[in-house]
């Protein structure tokens, strides 16, 4: 598990990741051990993330704030958290799209069973929508005068989208009938009797030569 911390923070870079082991390797005192290089890094312990999204799958704000909470306390990155937070949501995505990889899950990858029953547990819209407002929040952390704070309001945006998603739709379906008022070239109903009136005093005084105005000294 160290390795596989080491890896990730050297994004993809061998050079890296040869001088992030040396400095894990000095750092425990010739030893790799995970909890270590999690210090080394600042990374975030994987069960907090798993936690929390599995949180924000049952819709369970009181986990996520209480989570949240227990990140500042411990002195854990908020933006670590973040990105841990979308690493995991892509494996989810991953599975949701192809569910035959369920199959082939690494077993020596303690969290990868975790991670498959929380892509069972998701709806993929909604891990769409996780994913993307982890990478937003990522940004908007260093905009905040308290990143714990702004890391519980990135948290609790899709428990706040999910409600009003669902009716916002219905409000937007409900007005459909109206545009027929707007395509019918009839004026609307309250008008057509003011037309119906003016129309007879312009035909009248077009076959009359007598003016319709009444004399202003009668």
């Amino acid at each position: 598990q160290a390795l596989r911390l080491l890896a990730r923070a050297a994004r993809g870079s061998m050079r890296d990741a040869l001088s992030l082991t040396d400095q894990a390797i000095a750092f425990g005192s010739g030893q790799l051990q995970e909890s270590s290089v999690r210090l080394m890094l600042g990374s975030v312990d994987r069960s907090y993330v798993l936690r929390l999204i599995d949180a924000l799958a049952l819709g369970d704000g009181k986990t996520v704030v209480e989570t949240a909470e227990v990140l500042r306390l411990h002195g854990l990155s908020a933006a670590s958290t973040l990105e841990d937070m979308s690493a995991v949501l892509q494996r989810m995505a991953g599975l949701q799209a192809v569910p035959q990889m369920v199959a082939s899950v690494d077993a020596s990858d303690p969290d990868a069973l975790e991670i498959a029953r929380l892509a069972a547990l998701m709806p993929a819209d909604e891990t769409q929508l996780l994913y993307s407002i982890c990478l937003h929040g990522r940004g908007e952390l260093g905009l905040a005068p308290d990143e714990y704070a702004a890391l519980t309001m990135v948290l609790l945006r899709l428990l706040a989208f999910k409600p009003a998603g669902s009716a916002e739709k219905k409000t937007l379906t409900r007005p459909e009938a109206a545009p027929e008022n707007f395509t019918s070239n009839r004026p609307p109903a309250q008008s057509q009797p003011a037309q119906a009136a003016i129309h007879p005093i312009a035909d009248g005084a077009a076959s009359h030569p007598v003016p319709a105005p009444v004399d202003p000294v009668g």
